[in-house]
């Protein structure tokens, strides 16, 4: 078993309160390190799974294990790891292959996925076959994995420029593209006028850059041109670009060609789909519901627990016969990234009408494919949900949560030291964790000491804490930051 030191308190016998051993003798004794030992303190900062983690465990993994701060942040952190490794854990002691987690959630893209194929094949028909000539024609005007080297001049807008002000700029620009084209060089006017702190100091030069690698204006303007010509004043929101091709390398069409050609079946895919879509949305009298963005807005604001059910209920975007309402918003949040609800309250409105309206044409479809009978089969669904199944163990074991795939002997944890000396004076490896509580621990330690990267769980953390129970006490977070404090200071 994991051992390590006890904290500068013990419990005095028949007195009920915690007293501070005298002396250093405390650092000598040893306890077994087992996350819920009900030590001295303010009590549980975190349950989960019929476990607890103590406010005097998790100052002690920190204290013991991280060399950053112990602030407040990383202690919700290590309590958040905590509650989804004992969750996750406590599925595997059920010995049933995880089968008792309701994986819905989680293999909902998957079976949507087939459904929208299935639709795709039998609404949405394509003619993909592109012919020679057309490939040879649209290579001479695309280019295809062209690599073009120019040079620029930019003169930029001040900063908030009025109309006034971008006409003034572009006056500049006329009268340095008559310079140039009147002989004047290329370099010393770039040195000298451009804006760009990259190409400025270089003559202009912008270097070597493929198709799409630029702004657009400037991407169209540059391709447009022979090796050696020079572009009018093209304006991009950055200001007004005096533009030169210095040279072009293009492929043969021999070399690109089955790419190319897999492209344009690709865009006349999407082409198809989004007419479809288009169409559907219009025979279904798709928009926008009453208030919707200032409903989004709100929702983005507020935290799950404060919603009530009606607010769920409110409906964003209508067609008929269905709807995309604010109880389908809202479990976008459970796997956005950091930052996705302040984006949402900050978009634009246009942004985020846009944003709602193809939210609600993916369910519009999704309607229309059921409707049509392409809903996954049980079998489908069933293999689906063993995928996913089998995803989240291969998870667990690369977490360390899996029995036998702890550290052993050849990867000891940091900070626990050698195991005990045996009898002809050999230092044996150090334990492997046997059970859960000491799995979820070593694992932690791992993470908490930089030796292994968190293993991102995704939506799966949802999954765990929607079905099971557990709670982060976050009133005691302070008590564990300053727990961590009083142990370092000795």
């Amino acid at each position: 078993m994991l051992q390590r030191p006890t904290g500068p308190t013990h419990r005095a016998a028949g007195r009920g309160r915690c007293h501070r051993r005298p002396g250093n003798r405390w650092r000598q004794a040893v306890l077994p390190a087992v996350l819920g030992f009900a030590a001295c303190g303010p009590g549980p900062l975190a349950e989960a799974g019929g476990s607890r983690l103590t406010v005097e465990d998790a100052a002690r993994l920190i204290a013991d294990h991280s060399s950053v701060p112990g602030d407040s942040q990383v202690v919700r952190v290590v309590a958040e790891l905590w509650v989804d490794y004992s969750l996750l854990s406590a599925r595997l002691e059920e010995g049933d292959g995880l089968a008792s987690l309701d994986v819905g959630p989680a293999t909902e893209l998957a079976l949507n996925e087939i459904m929208l194929g299935r639709l795709r094949e039998e609404a949405v028909p394509v003619d993909t076959v592109v012919t020679d000539e057309e490939l040879t024609t649209r290579f001479a005007t695309e280019m295809p994995g062209a690599r073009a080297t120019a040079s620029q001049i930019l003169l930029p807008f001040p900063r908030g420029a009025t109309r006034r002000q971008r006409d003034s700029v572009r006056v500049v620009a006329e009268e340095l593209h008559a310079q140039l084209a009147g002989g004047s060089d290329f370099a010393t006017l770039a040195r000298r006028y451009s804006g760009d702190p990259g190409s400025g100091p270089r003559g202009g030069d912008m270097g070597t850059f493929g198709r799409g690698e630029m702004l657009a204006p400037v991407d169209e303007a540059v391709f447009g041109l022979r090796p050696g010509q020079l572009s009018g004043p093209v304006e991009t929101p950055l200001g007004y670009h005096l533009l030169r091709l210095d040279a072009l390398e293009v492929p043969d069409l021999e070399e690109v060609g089955t790419e190319f050609r897999r492209r344009i079946q690709q865009e006349r895919v999407a082409r198809a789909e989004t007419e479809y879509v288009s169409a559907l949305g219009s025979e279904s009298g798709l928009g926008l519901a009453e208030d919707a963005l200032q409903i989004a807005r709100s929702l983005a604001a507020a935290t799950r627990s404060s919603l009530s059910r009606g607010a769920a209920r409110r409906d964003l975007v209508t067609w008929d016969g269905g709807a995309y309402s604010a109880g389908d918003f809202i479990r976008i949040f459970e796997s956005a990234p950091d930052g996705f609800a302040e984006n949402i309250r900050n978009a634009p409105d246009e942004e985020l009408e846009t944003a709602l309206l193809q939210l609600g044409q993916e369910q519009l479809i999704l309607q229309e494919a059921r409707s049509r009978g392409f809903a996954p089969t049980g079998e489908e669904t069933d293999s689906v949900a063993q995928e996913a199944r089998t995803v989240i163990l291969g998870w667990a074991e690369e977490i360390g949560l899996v029995p036998g795939t702890g550290p052993g002997p050849e990867d000891s944890l940091p900070g626990a030291g050698a195991g005990p000396v045996d009898s002809v004076g050999a230092i044996s490896a150090p334990p492997v964790p046997a059970t859960p509580a000491e799995r979820v621990e070593a694992a932690l330690i791992r993470v908490i000491s930089g030796e292994r990267q968190i293993v991102p769980l995704g939506s799966v953390t949802f999954l765990l804490r929607d079905q099971g129970s557990w709670r982060i006490r976050e009133s005691r977070i302070g008590a564990t930051v300053a727990r961590i404090a009083e142990i370092r200071s000795w």
